[in-house]
């Protein structure tokens, strides 16, 4: 039988965690519920949660060693802490960001997120936060938890927890165990992996800061696209995989699709000379299942590795240029096949000598996850799962899961599946190259 450690060891942080990004994973559910009882439910199911996992009340904090690594502190944090109320109902109407999309900019100014999660906040940073805006209607649930402790599977995870205290007072229908929470699996298996060898990491360099670079205009919208139109175009694209490639999913062209139309809103129609030019972007792999035994599914840390595909320039831009039904099966195949090549090359030998390199370091700053940097970066939260969550008869079910406007530039991020099967993507670019983004989109026939 698997030993069960203390909670304090089951919940350190592994090596693989000093290297994410020192930020918030967050999300907006929204909810058409007007229950009084909401916020009670909410705060009672929350403190349920907390005693399954009780670094929620932790910080983040430097490490000891090595140089750059990160560590929990002891649980610190109030149940009040961690969740708050925001009475919002004479200024936000419900179905007023219903009819209007619940697009990003509708969420703008709004205070839905706590104030300790600023990256300009000195103090240790917090592990989770949660706030409930009482909305004319309904209701915001926006929920940030640190990316220094979990992945967006973690995060999922989490919000199932959370859900079934809620739901029954309890989270023994969702049978919680505690090895959801043990990070030694990932640590204790990488002894035997030689520590010499930095695969799948680089070396991030900081350079100092050129002349300030104009301001330009952000924007953030949701593209959708049709689950029963990307079934199709998969039997067509299985039927021309190139050699070495015997299948690719679903995902893999949708991954296909979003980086054509990213490549060819940001290069000109009449840049001929790409014959031989190729592109790099990196992709997330989700590897609990590559380990033996398997991590659990609902593992509440960060397991994944970063995966870096290069795909030929002009087979991307011939995805772009797609309209209609006239489009070029060849092309995403060979793109959707680079990207299943480089998905299977995450495996559990290859984290373990990640996890193994990092931990024979004696400073960690400045590494990041995949073999080099690229620019580019297509993220899925596609199997989240967060539709399903029945947050008990008070709340329901989320009806819409969104963020505000970024303040950057961001690469597409498929948001949870909807209930239907179809996808929702996130992008926010300049309006510019959002404008060519919509016209590459309005011709595409997999939209949904």
């Amino acid at each position: 039988m698997m030993e069960i450690l203390p909670p304090q060891e089951l919940s350190q942080l592994s090596p693989l965690e000093w290297v994410m990004p020192r930020s918030f994973i967050s999300q907006v559910l929204c909810f058409p519920s007007t229950n009084p009882r909401i916020y009670e439910v909410l705060r009672d199911g929350l403190a349920g949660t907390l005693a399954d996992v009780p670094y929620l009340a932790s910080r983040i904090v430097a490490g000891t060693h090595p140089k750059g690594s990160v560590a929990l502190s002891s649980p610190c944090d109030s149940l009040g802490d961690l969740f708050r109320v925001n009475d919002l109902a004479t200024t936000v109407v419900y179905n007023d960001l219903k009819a209007g999309g619940f697009r990003p900019s509708l969420f703008d100014g709004l205070d839905l997120f706590s104030a300790d999660l600023n990256p300009a906040n000195k103090s240790p940073s917090p592990v989770f936060r949660a706030v409930l805006s009482l909305v004319k209607g309904g209701c915001l649930l926006s929920i940030s938890l640190n990316h220094s402790t979990a992945d967006i599977t973690a995060f999922g995870s989490l919000l199932k927890i959370w859900a079934s205290h809620c739901r029954t007072g309890s989270s023994e229908d969702i049978q919680f165990n505690q090895l959801w929470l043990d990070r030694t699996a990932i640590v204790n298996n990488s002894h035997h992996v030689p520590a010499d060898t930095p695969l799948l990491l680089h070396k991030e360099n900081s350079s100092p800061s050129s002349r300030p670079s104009k301001p330009v205009e952000i924007e953030t919208a949701f593209f959708k696209y049709s689950a029963k139109s990307l079934k199709s175009l998969k039997a067509e694209v299985s039927k021309h995989l190139p050699d070495g490639t015997s299948w690719v999913s679903t995902s893999d062209i949708l991954t296909a699709l979003l980086w054509g139309s990213a490549t060819s809103s940001e290069f000109s129609d009449d840049d001929n000379d790409i014959a031989n030019d190729v592109c790099s972007m990196r992709i997330a792999v989700n590897c609990r299942s590559r380990y033996n035994p398997p991590l659990p599914k609902n593992y509440l840390g960060a397991a994944f590795g970063v995966s870096l595909v290069t795909a030929k320039k002009v087979d991307l831009m011939d995805i772009g240029r797609s309209s209609g039904e006239t489009y070029s099966i060849s092309a995403i195949a060979n793109v959707a096949a680079a990207v299943r090549q480089s998905v299977n090359v995450i495996d559990e030998d290859k984290m373990n000598t990640i996890v193994n390199h990092l931990s024979a370091q004696e400073d960690v700053t400045g590494l990041k996850l995949c073999e080099l940097p690229a620019s580019v970066s297509i993220v899925s939260w596609a199997d989240e799962g967060v539709y399903e969550l029945d947050w008990g008869t008070e709340l329901g079910h989320c009806e819409v899961v969104r963020l505000p406007t970024f303040k950057t530039k961001r690469y597409p991020v498929v948001f949870p599946r909807l209930p239907n099967g179809d996808l929702e993507v996130l992008v926010s670019f300049d309006q510019e190259l959002l404008s060519r983004w919509r016209k590459v989109y309005g011709a595409t026939p997999w939209k949904a």
